[in-house]
């Protein structure tokens, strides 16, 4: 039974993830979800505090993740859609609080996963970590921007020699516009984009249905009331 990894996997893109995978008849995946909740539909969880540093974040998701593997057994995938959002520019009297809430939704999870799969992951594995589309300056949330740059970096090096991912394993950057999750209809956010859309690709990816484009920033967004997608 292929295991996989879900990162995130008490938010909204998470649960919908691993419901998915859940669904998935053949083959039939062993999912470990990390969050800071329990999520049921996951055979197991990772617990982590979003309060403890990266480093005591990092060193639980190793020893647990270890633990639950059987001798030579390596994860087949790993999934990370763990993220948040927080506005500011540098004029904020809560910049720093924001940017520091940023790093520690997105940017740090991701560093994480890639530890795990340094680790973990078996030779010809996946990694796919979230970034955002249509990058560019973000001078009205800054740390959000920072962020999600660092993600799209990460994915860049770990493509690279030398990164310390396993023989053939691939990693990718699958960075959508705002999609459709209660908090971004509570906000009005226009031209959403349909959560299952995400989650199918996610899935597609995992399975082999799609190739995986190694290295690569996958952009979605919603042009003409359906999701488009570009490889940079």
């Amino acid at each position: 039974m292929p295991t996989v990894v879900v990162s995130g996997g008490s938010g909204a893109v998470g649960k919908a993830t691993i419901s998915l995978l859940r669904k998935h008849e053949s083959p039939v995946y062993n999912i470990i979800s990390i969050g800071t909740k329990l999520n049921p539909e996951a055979n197991h969880n990772i617990l982590v505090s979003a309060d403890d540093s990266i480093e005591s974040q990092g060193e639980k998701v190793i020893q647990q993740a270890g633990l639950l593997l059987k001798e030579g057994e390596k994860f087949d995938a790993i999934i990370c859609v763990a993220g948040g959002f927080a506005g500011g520019n540098a004029a904020s009297d809560g910049f720093l609080a924001s940017a520091a809430f940023n790093l520690n939704k997105s940017l740090n999870p991701a560093l994480i996963a890639s530890h795990l799969a340094a680790k973990y992951l078996k030779e010809g594995g996946l990694i796919t970590l979230t970034g955002t589309a249509n990058l560019t300056s973000t001078p009205g949330y800054i740390g959000y921007g920072v962020a999600k740059a660092g993600i799209h970096h990460l994915v860049r090096s770990l493509a690279s020699p030398g990164s310390g991912l396993p023989k053939d394993a691939k990693v990718v950057s699958l960075s959508p516009a705002a999609i459709d999750t209660p908090a971004n209809r509570q906000s009005n956010m226009p031209a959403l984009i349909p959560l299952n859309a995400i989650t199918q690709r996610l899935l597609d990816w995992t399975t082999g249905a799609i190739p995986v484009p190694h290295g690569k920033i996958v952009e979605v967004v919603v042009e003409n009331n359906e999701p488009t997608w570009k490889v940079l």
